[in-house]
Parts: structure tokens; sequence; C-alpha cells
């Protein structure tokens, strides 16, 4: 087995590409991110776009050859998420990248992404009971489990990009659109009877903006709110005042990345209505999720219950 990794996580809104090595612990040799918008119309048409594939594709050769040529990374393993699960042509995405990668995309349901997604937590879950979520950009993970064991785990068929195309048609929302939305997010979780214990890890890219925006942080970094905390008193704050506001004043907001404006409303808005529904005082942010677990599972085999 290779000691060194590369986990590259396909999903609706993001292509995430995690570098790593086994040396006594995991060390982390790039972290890289595009936000590619995969996902954009699946919802409603049920297939990926050219344009949208040709970005992932861009995406997905950046971090295949700084890891093959920079860091003699022989071992590349990619899964697909949300949208490509949906997508009726997601065979065109696969082959292209077998083709002129040489990897091949797993597109993986909604349970192995909760495992992954439970098993990439960072920082690494606490003994006693704690509740991992994941707002992506088509569903959202929730996984629960006691002193890093998987217990119980649910896909949720909304995230942020599906959301938005769903419901914030006007710029700014309207308090009808905002409503809707929300008794989606409802619907969803009593569909899903996720089900919320101990402390609330909110994981990735959503969960990041969302404490960047509390704290003002800017330019957008995730490694700055990674392992702290957020009160629910400030994470709705925070998602009322973006869903306030039109999508240039979002754009111009210390927090908010680039690329994210259109939908971080939506997932800001999907991540309070959990935490409200867990009935948690605050949340912990986290930079971890799929692909640290895809990682864990090649490098660490059975660590965090992987």
């Amino acid at each position: 087995m290779s000691d060194r990794v590369c986990a590259i996580d396909v999903g609706t809104n993001t292509l995430l590409g995690l570098i790593v090595e086994r040396a006594g612990s995991l060390r982390v040799l790039d972290d890289l991110g595009h936000i590619t918008r995969l996902g954009r119309g699946v919802d409603a048409q049920g297939r990926l776009a050219d344009d949208a594939m040709d970005r992932a594709m861009g995406a997905m050769r950046e971090v295949v050859e700084r890891a093959r040529a920079i860091h003699g990374v022989r071992t590349i393993v990619a899964v697909g998420t949300s949208a490509m699960r949906d997508a009726t042509n997601r065979d065109v995405l696969i082959a292209r990248a077998q083709r002129e990668l040489g990897v091949t995309i797993e597109v993986i349901d909604g349970a192995r992404e909760a495992q992954l997604t439970f098993c990439g937590a960072l920082p690494r879950v606490p003994e006693g009971e704690s509740t991992i979520v994941d707002v992506g950009g088509g569903s959202t993970e929730i996984a629960s489990g006691r002193g890093g064991r998987l217990a119980r785990s649910v896909s949720l068929d909304v995230g942020s990009v599906r959301l938005f195309e769903r419901h914030l048609r006007a710029d700014p929302p309207s308090r009808a659109q905002i409503d809707a939305l929300l008794a989606d997010v409802d619907r969803a979780i009593d569909a899903g009877d996720a089900r919320f214990s101990g402390s609330l890890i909110a994981l990735a890219g959503t969960a990041c903006t969302v404490a960047a925006v509390a704290r003002g942080i800017e330019p957008f970094d995730a490694g700055a709110v990674h392992g702290t905390s957020l009160s629910r008193d400030a994470l709705h704050d925070v998602a009322m005042r973006l869903a306030a506001m039109r999508i240039d004043e979002r754009r111009a907001t210390p927090g908010v990345p680039p690329g994210r404006e259109d939908v971080v409303a939506a997932g800001a808005l999907l991540l309070d209505r959990i935490a409200i529904r867990a009935e948690v005082s605050s949340i912990e942010i986290s930079n971890g999720g799929v692909r640290w677990g895809l990682a864990l599972e090649h490098l660490a085999p059975g660590a965090g219950g992987c």
C-alpha cells in the first residue's frame, strides 16, 4: 500500500482534492478546492451540463497533475456524490476522467457518503456522543456516533445549490421564498428521520463560510475557522443577514469566497435549521469531509470507524 494518496471529492458545488502521506500520523501535502458548480441545473433537468463537466475536468486535471508531478503520488481515488448520483449522463464524466486522466470516479450512494463524512470529521470526534453534518451542494449528510464509531447516518436530498435553484429566485430572496426553503428542509429532515445526539460538528464549505462571515475573515480562509465554535444565535444571525442581501452584496461580504455568493444563503439557512432542530447551543466548525474519510480509508484503515 502506498504511503501517499490523493483523495478527490467530485461534489455538486466544489471539487476537493486532498493529498496526504502517512508518516506516523497523516501529513497534509496539499488541500485543493475548486468551485465547479457541476450540479447546476441537475435538480430540474437530471443531467450534467457540458460546461459544468468541462469545469470539473479542469479542476480534476489540476489536482491530479499536482499529485503526480509535484508529490509523486501513485494512488488516486475519487468519488462522485449527489450531482453524479442524480445525473442520467454521469457516465460521460466518468469516461472522460478515465480516458483523459486515468482516474476512476466511483459514484457513491448517500449512505457511503455519510460514512465517509463521519470518518473524515476533523478535529477528531470527541469520546462522547456527536453528530456530524455536512451541507453539500446537492445533499446533506447527518451521521452520529460515540467515540468516533458511527452508529447512525442519513443522507438528505437537500443542499445549498439544490435549495437555491428551487426557492431563492428573487434577488434578494423574498420572505415567502425563505419560508418555502425552510419548509423543504423540515420535510427532508422528517422524511429521513434524522436524529441528533451530543455535540454538533459542521463540516466543509458552508460551515466554514458561515464561521468566516461571523468573524469577518477576509480573504476567506477555512484554516482560520477550522476547530472553532459558533453559537446558534451567531449562526442564525449570519444566515438571516446573508438571506437579506442581494448576490452582489454577498460577494462583497468579508468571509464569502468567490463563487459561493449565490448559494451561500441557502446553505446557511439549511445549516441554521439543522442546528435549531438539533436543539444545540453551538456548533463546532471543521474543514474535514469526504476527502478525509476517503484518505483515511486508504492510509489508516479502521481509524475513526472507517
